[in-house]
């Protein structure tokens, strides 16, 4: 059962974008993970994690949502992309949920138990 909640993301004290990479924690729920940071085209990749107990109650959702609220803002970014394996069914809809549209496919890109599947790429334009 997903539940609209309030999520607060934080990084930890004196770390920054500027790394190339970020880490913001919605405590006790999980945590958000900017990587692939490029100032030049104010994009960035976002990875999620979400702790077991809290899985699919809405937090996910809404620590995607309140990432895109602060990533203009907070960090002067025009684009959000994932890469999800094709075969994750429940991260792709989550990322639809919050907004993400396909924006490309990278044919047999990830081996999974000796074979290959293919990589989506996520998009959401702030």
């Amino acid at each position: 059962m997903e539940t609209e909640t309030n999520i607060t993301l934080v990084a930890e004290e004196g770390s920054s974008l500027s790394s190339g990479s970020l880490r913001l924690y919605a405590l006790p729920y999980g945590c958000v993970d900017l990587y692939g940071y490029d100032p030049l085209n104010r994009r960035c990749a976002v990875g999620i994690m979400v702790a077991n107990e809290y899985r699919r109650q809405g937090y996910a959702l809404a620590m995607l949502n309140e990432l895109s609220r602060l990533a203009p803002l907070t960090f002067h970014l025009h684009c959000l992309y994932a890469d999800i394996a094709s075969v994750n069914t429940a991260s792709l809809n989550l990322f639809r949920k919050a907004g993400y549209e396909e924006c490309g496919r990278f044919k047999e890109w990830l081996e999974l138990d000796s074979h290959f599947i293919d990589n989506i790429r996520m998009q959401k334009i702030l």
